[in-house]
């Protein structure tokens, strides 16, 4: 029944579907010319989402029966969708403590523990699940950072397999040699709502003061395989001692710095995004409705993130399909995103890194580091 009731929260909270253009949904007015230059620019350079659920394929694990799983997930229209909006490649991402997890009205919750072996099973089905749907909608799965060449805006849309949450490991990083070459996972979010084996996160009590000796254990391997880490969720003790101990440059995939004005559990803060950025790693700008509406808070949110970090090290990391109340609706808007930044004078420069650049740049840096 918890299944069930997570599914039906997490619908919920990615609230109500707005049209792309609605003038309350983007709190702007577009500017033609702008837009015109932003779809140039997609077409000619490659825009990937360093994070999301497209389709919310993970609903497929979570369903009683098949038929409510098919109900819910409606991949096909996601892919038109970043067809639409010239995104040549996204994570398409596991929720690998789904299994586990309840929806409150304060937020999502630990309802239980997993029993042996129930992580690794429920990661199987999501990840076969993926595999489907890329056969199905002719989706490249992009396996090295060569692959995402051959993506571009308007085409089939490249999936990069992404664990969020390292769950299935069960606290053990020999699984991680099957995840890259039999499962074709590039990214892992080491932690997600779970306190699981590896780290501490956001929104529980810590259990290891940061990462655990499992945890930086499976960092280490996760550079010495080329998988990219991904610590968004992750205790910001836990970030730290990753910068430290794992010996490749970090992907937070979907966060905001903390301000004055919002300091919310799931953002970092200033001083946390300067480190990752320092140590050559990539932090993904969220378009979340904490402490947002509009699509115009999501563009504020990317200066502000860019004046933290600087240019070289934003991404995107739009959480579609499993964010909370999002501020960026469908990917179709990407085009009207980047039209906004462009007028604001973000540059077209800084668009390119910010849409892709960077984390190309981070995926390669990983990749070519990888042992032998």
């Amino acid at each position: 029944m918890h299944r069930r009731a997570l599914l039906a929260g997490l619908i919920a909270a990615a609230g109500p579907a707005r049209a792309a253009t609605a003038p309350d949904a983007l709190g702007f007015r577009p500017d033609p010319e702008s837009l015109a230059r932003a779809t140039a620019l997609l077409r000619a350079h490659s825009a990937i989402d360093t994070h999301a659920h497209p389709g919310r394929t993970f609903a497929r694990s979570l369903a009683a029966d098949p038929a409510a799983g098919d109900a819910a997930a409606f991949e096909a229209r996601a892919v038109a969708d970043m067809r639409e909006g010239l995104l040549a490649a996204a994570s398409f991402a596991a929720v690998c403590d789904a299994a586990v997890l309840k929806t409150t009205a304060t937020g999502i919750v630990v309802e239980r523990d997993y029993r042996p072996g129930e992580a690794q099973a429920l990661y199987r089905r999501q990840i076969a699940d993926l595999h489907r749907i890329a056969a199905a909608n002719g989706l490249p799965i992009i396996r090295t950072p060569d692959d995402l060449d051959h993506c571009a805006g308007g085409g089939a849309p490249g999936m990069i397999v992404t664990a969020e949450g390292g769950d299935f490991l069960e606290g053990d990083p020999a699984g991680l040699l099957a995840a890259r070459d039999r499962d074709d996972v590039r990214i892992i979010t080491v932690v997600h709502y779970r306190p699981n084996e590896l780290a501490d996160n956001q929104t529980s009590p810590a259990r290891f003061g940061g990462l655990s000796p499992a945890g930086r254990a499976t960092m280490r391997e996760m550079a010495r395989l080329g998988l990219v880490i991904d610590v968004a969720h992750a205790a910001e003790t836990a970030v730290r001692q990753a910068i430290e101990n794992c010996g490749a440059p970090l992907l937070c995939s979907h966060t905001h710095v903390k301000t004055a004005a919002l300091d919310h559990p799931r953002f970092i803060t200033v001083e946390t995004a300067r480190a990752i950025a320092a140590a050559g790693g990539v932090v993904g700008s969220w378009p979340s409705g904490f402490g947002g509406t509009t699509l115009k808070d999501f563009v504020d949110r990317i200066f502000i993130l860019t004046e933290a970090v600087g240019p070289d090290h934003v991404a995107l990391g739009t959480d579609m399909d499993g964010n909370y109340r999002p501020t960026m609706t469908s990917y179709r808007q990407l085009p009207l995103l980047v039209s906004e930044l462009l007028r604001r004078g973000y540059g077209e420069d800084n668009a390119v890194k910010l849409l892709g650049g960077n984390v190309r740049r981070l995926f390669r840096t990983v990749w070519d580091a990888r042992a032998a």
